[in-house]
């Protein structure tokens, strides 16, 4: 992710949201994911918030960490405004909708959806499901990419982005997917 920006990757389970969210890791050498399912394994692995911010101090050159979280409600905002204070680098949060929901974001998390490209900072949030995510992020999204959905709410919230395109999305095979960028939607794989 060249161009700092927000990014969204939506899908059903097992259409092959991570897996694509894998295949941009490879090219990053600066990220940080908050893994709250245990899904990545491709960098260092913490549980403890204290033994990331020790480790990452030391190693701000160049860093892939993943935080699998104990207490990830709790522990979210503290690793925002580590996020925010580092900079320069892809924060990748799996079930965002756990963390931006249409009636809460915590005052840390929008100030990187809204000011992070300042900073350098680009945001890639996972979800299954969209409906629940706060306009706040979609808002400020510069690409969209939806794997496969059958929920109708879902359906109808994408709709939005996808206009007529949006059924496309009940039927896509997997690890196919729609995606809206910056305004242009286009069927991938």
């Amino acid at each position: 992710m060249s161009e700092r920006k927000v990014k969204l990757v939506l899908g059903k389970r097992g259409t092959g949201k991570s897996y694509h969210v894998k295949k941009i890791l490879e090219s990053e050498n600066r990220y940080l994911v908050y893994d709250v399912l245990g899904e990545y394994s491709d960098g260092v692995i913490f549980q403890d918030i204290s033994e990331l911010v020790i480790f990452w101090k030391n190693h701000l050159d160049n860093f892939r960490l993943i935080y699998q979280p104990l207490q990830p409600i709790d522990e979210f905002n503290d690793i925002c405004e580590l996020v925010w204070s580092c900079g320069d680098m892809l924060f990748v949060v799996e079930e965002i909708d756990t963390f931006c929901s249409s009636s809460f974001i915590s005052k840390e998390f929008a100030q990187i959806i809204q000011r992070g490209r300042h900073k350098n900072i680009s945001l890639l949030g996972v979800s299954q499901r969209p409906f629940g995510i706060s306009r706040l992020l979609t808002s400020q999204a510069k690409e969209i990419i939806s794997f496969q959905q059958s929920e109708p709410r879902d359906i109808e919230y994408l709709s939005a982005y996808f206009g007529n395109d949006v059924e496309k999305i009940r039927e896509l095979p997997k690890w196919s997917y729609l995606k809206w960028y910056d305004g242009i939607i286009t069927v991938e794989k």
